[in-house]
């Protein structure tokens, strides 16, 4: 059974395993490491008591950013923008990310020559840089957002086992297995939303409705998006999360705003 399918819960389950959340200890500490054996397994970020953050992401509201650019990635796929955490009202973090000592310059070498072999040609294939520069753009990314993930801290895994920068490939393999599972090619298509030519004339006969495409989505997970535009151009979908336990991610409601307007052009890719 797929890993993520088997931890999907609508809003109902949700609620009802949140009001059943205990406060728990803190995870034990051997040798100076979380023992996330002692997590537990129901916490719900950003809701009933604190855990600690070994086990639930303090930084608990993210949000998956997929990108429709009709010059890059398969001609059937949206690739990655980022997962980016944000605090639980939904605030931003800090530009700079939140650890500075992991601010590593050189983040396509860790991912090339990390522990997951197959995840720089998927990186390649499915999180492309619009500008050209693969390491700039997955730098940033890491440097960013993925330092803010409070779970991939160094200090939560055994130093037995842990390989030092681990957590960068970790992040990233999450991140790709995300965009997999809630591929918004697929939902669009189900509801019969396909690209099309770019649009010409003064009105176009070529173009789909806002509401389409957020129905389209909330049909394939029971949630709305949030839908980005240019101008007319669709660009970017973004779904929100909470996180279940360390890394079994949900989706919920959005926390954004859309900035399409009512009729939007979704144009195949070159």
């Amino acid at each position: 059974m797929n890993f993520l399918k088997l931890f999907i819960l609508s809003a109902p389950m949700l609620a009802a395993s949140a009001s059943v959340i205990v406060v728990q200890s803190p995870p034990e500490q051997k040798g100076g490491y979380r023992d996330l054996q002692t997590c537990p397994i129901d916490a719900i970020s950003c809701e009933g008591p604190a855990v600690d953050s070994c086990c639930s992401p303090t930084n608990g509201l993210l949000v998956m950013a997929l990108q429709w650019d009709s010059r890059y990635g398969p001609s059937d796929a949206f690739t990655v923008h980022g997962l980016w955490p944000d605090t639980c009202k939904g605030k931003q973090l800090p530009g700079g990310g939140c650890d500075s000592f992991r601010s590593y310059t050189n983040v396509s070498s860790i991912i090339e020559h990390g522990p997951d072999a197959k995840l720089y040609e998927d990186m390649n294939t499915y999180w492309p840089s619009n500008k050209g520069d693969n390491n700039w753009f997955w730098t940033h990314e890491w440097v960013k957002h993925g330092t803010c993930v409070t779970t991939l801290q160094p200090h939560c895994y055994d130093p037995e086992s842990y390989r030092p920068q681990q957590e960068v490939s970790e992040y990233f393999r999450k991140v790709l297995d995300l965009r997999a599972h809630y591929d918004i090619y697929k939902a669009l298509n189900s509801s019969g939303i396909v690209p099309t030519e770019p649009e010409s004339g003064r009105r176009p006969k070529n173009t789909y409705t806002l509401t389409q495409f957020k129905d389209a989505i909330r049909a394939a997970w029971g949630v709305e998006p949030n839908v980005k535009c240019r101008g007319r151009r669709m660009q970017e979908v973004w779904l929100w999360f909470k996180v279940m336990g360390r890394d079994r991610y949900y989706p919920v409601d959005p926390w954004g705003t859309d900035t399409c307007p009512k009729r939007i052009s979704y144009q195949r890719k070159s």
